[in-house]
């Protein structure tokens, strides 16, 4: 196991510290409405992100240097305009014939003889639009990567738009999986404005879809790094339930993130910055997965971002505690819906909330 640099070399925390810690974290998380209205706001603690920063998360940047310890990926760059202005186009519906079987309950919108248009409002017509050149190209590109992927556009994948597929995931085989999910994410729109994160003017940068080779991924095993200064400040668990498992292995788990850091994601431009990484235990690899810029926008997950901008040592490694109801403590902090991890908490969370509302009517009517 290769040695850690001075300024990352520290005692590894104990299981019941860790704990406790993550504990103490997390009540401070479970702010009433009123405490959180009179608290500092996030914004408050950054300075203002410059454009590299932000053009330094666009995946096409970043994938040829981290391509080796990342998802095998495909590139569309430059889309096709007729294919773009469909994405933006008022309505959810797929182009072709073909209706997918986990929307017939949903509205059609238009159906016309080749079923590829938008309607255009303010003109009162329909607009023609043909996606055989891009379908044809995607279709191409899936077959490179072993005929199942995950999308994406430059900065986000449509993770909050995981309910409407037939599995809850990203999965896809074909160009009218990737139309429905795409079409179905806010997230995607405002990749495509470019104003996912907070600059005096959107970034200038060309719309890219990214398809990802395929992986079924456990979510226990993805986490987050802060990197403030090039330092490692902090790793958190992602998914917000608990592992007795990644508590036994704690020690173990952050060495070897520290040691993927240390060893490829140090390389990354910025001097601060999130990562996802994800291990891959079977073959005992770490994979980083996604790269977003130092911001409040992103999300802290088991962290408050005042303790990562003010840490004077590494934070470690914060798991998700024993004996911690994550709806009760976790539904404000993640209803705004910020994850950037693909294929996890978006979806995750999309389903417990529907849960908890069905439940609340059921109990209503039998009142």
């Amino acid at each position: 196991m290769s040695t850690l640099p001075e300024s990352q070399q520290h005692e590894p925390c104990s299981d019941a510290y860790a704990a406790e810690d993550a504990r103490a974290a997390i009540s401070a998380l479970a702010v009433s409405d009123e405490q959180a209205d009179d608290a500092v706001d996030d914004a408050e603690l950054f300075a203002p992100l410059t454009e590299a920063e932000v053009q330094n998360c666009v995946f096409s940047t970043w994938y040829p240097q981290f391509a080796k310890v990342t998802f095998k990926s495909e590139v569309i760059r430059p889309l096709d305009r007729q294919f773009t202005d469909y994405l933006v186009a008022d309505g959810v519906f797929v182009p072709g014939e073909r209706k997918m079987e986990y929307h017939d309950e949903l509205e059609s919108f238009g159906s016309s003889s080749d079923g590829e248009w938008s309607d255009n409002e303010e003109e009162g017509e329909a607009v023609q639009l043909d996606l055989e050149p891009t379908s044809a190209e995607i279709t191409r590109r899936i077959a490179k990567l072993g005929g199942s992927v995950f999308p994406r556009m430059a900065w986000s994948a449509p993770t909050d738009a995981a309910w409407a597929s037939a599995t809850g995931t990203l999965k896809c085989t074909e160009a009218a999986d990737i139309y429905w999910l795409l079409k179905s994410s806010d997230k995607i729109i405002h990749d495509l404005a470019a104003d996912r994160y907070p600059l005096p003017a959107p970034v200038r940068t060309e719309p890219e879809l990214v398809l990802r080779q395929w992986a079924n991924l456990h979510p226990s095993m993805v986490f987050r790094g802060f990197v403030r200064d090039h330092k490692l400040i902090g790793v958190s668990q992602v998914d917000v339930q608990h592992h007795a498992f990644l508590h036994e292995s704690s020690s173990e788990i952050y060495q070897q993130l520290t040691d993927f850091f240390n060893a490829h994601v140090a390389k990354f431009p910025s001097a601060s910055f999130c990562f996802d990484a994800y291990i891959a235990r079977s073959v005992n690899r770490v994979l980083v997965m996604d790269f977003e810029p130092w911001s409040h926008v992103v999300d802290s997950c088991l962290f408050e971002w005042s303790e990562l901008v003010n840490a004077q040592e590494p934070l470690g490694l914060r798991l998700f505690p024993e004996g911690v109801n994550p709806i009760g403590h976790f539904t404000a902090k993640y209803s705004t819906n910020r994850f950037p991890v693909e294929m996890t908490a978006d979806a995750y969370h999309g389903s417990i909330a529907t849960l908890i509302e069905k439940m609340q009517t059921e109990s209503k009517s039998q009142d």
